[in-house]
Parts: structure tokens; C-alpha cells; sequence
């Protein structure tokens, strides 16, 4: 974004403030109910999910496919624990745990060192999915009506 657009944002930022904070409470709402209240374990998620959206192969996919069962392991450029819990700014121990019990639910798998998304975590994620696809596009309508061209 342009250091115009960016400084407009911010001096009008009390104007537009619940137009743009309103979709992420949402996104956080649904993160909390499908996460069981663990906002570690939807940050986790939330890494697993930004190296699979990486991985080129993933790009190829449709939402049909994905939520039909195929590929079972989603591609992704894949990462550690030891890096996770970095990313999020958590005890590796802590990371350890949380990405076993999402191993253990059937949502993401280990193969070597690395932990990828399944078809099956993916599907678990549509409610947080949904909520940031509307939050897109909100944001998107806000920025196209307010920010000077």
C-alpha cells in the first residue's frame, strides 16, 4: 500500500475502525468455537496453513477437491515444531503438545520432521475459512469506498 493510502487509513482511522475490526472478532469467534477455546492451537494452524497456501501444488487445487478428500495430505512447504512454535512465540514443549493432539484429531500429519494439513483438518477449518473470505471482502468493499484514488 502507497504511504498516502497508508497515512489516509490512519488519520480516518476512528471512522472505519468497527467496519474493520467487526470481521476479525468474527474470525476469532469462530477460531475460539472450532479451536476449543485455544488461541495457540488456531495460531499454530494458522502457520501450517500459510506454508501449505506457499507450496505451488496447493494453488492448483480447487475448494471441491480438497473438501471431497484429495489430495488426504494437502501440499505445503511444510514446517517444524521447533519453528512453529517460534513463529508464534511459544515453548517448544507447548508446541509439541498442541500439534500432537492435532495429529491425534486426525487434522494435520507428521512426515519426517515436517507436520502438513489434511483434507480432514481442512474441512474442520471451513467456519474460520469462511469468516475470513467475508472479512475480505468487506474490507475490500470499505478500502474501494473510502481511500482516494
Amino acid at each position: 500500500m502507497s504511504d498516502s493510502r497508508a497515512l489516509y487509513l490512519r488519520d480516518n482511522y476512528p471512522r472505519i475502525a468497527s467496519e474493520l475490526l467487526r470481521p476479525l472478532v468474527n474470525v476469532f469467534t469462530a477460531a475460539r468455537e472450532v479451536c476449543d477455546g485455544d488461541v495457540d492451537k488456531f495460531l499454530i494452524l494458522l502457520v501450517l496453513c500459510m506454508r501449505m497456501t506457499e507450496h505451488p501444488d496447493f494453488k492448483r487445487l480447487s475448494h471441491a477437491q480438497i473438501m471431497a478428500g484429495e489430495p488426504e495430505v494437502l501440499p505445503s512447504l511444510g514446517t517444524n515444531t521447533r519453528s512453529i512454535a517460534a513463529s508464534v512465540g511459544i515453548p517448544k514443549e507447548t508446541s509439541r503438545r498442541k500439534l500432537a493432539d492435532l495429529v491425534d484429531s486426525g487434522w494435520l500429519v507428521r512426515q519426517h520432521w515436517d507436520f502438513r494439513l489434511t483434507a480432514k483438518g481442512y474441512a474442520a477449518l471451513e467456519p474460520i475459512r469462511t469468516r475470513i473470505q467475508a472479512m475480505a471482502l468487506s474490507q475490500h468493499d470499505l478500502l474501494t469506498e473510502i481511500l482516494p484514488l
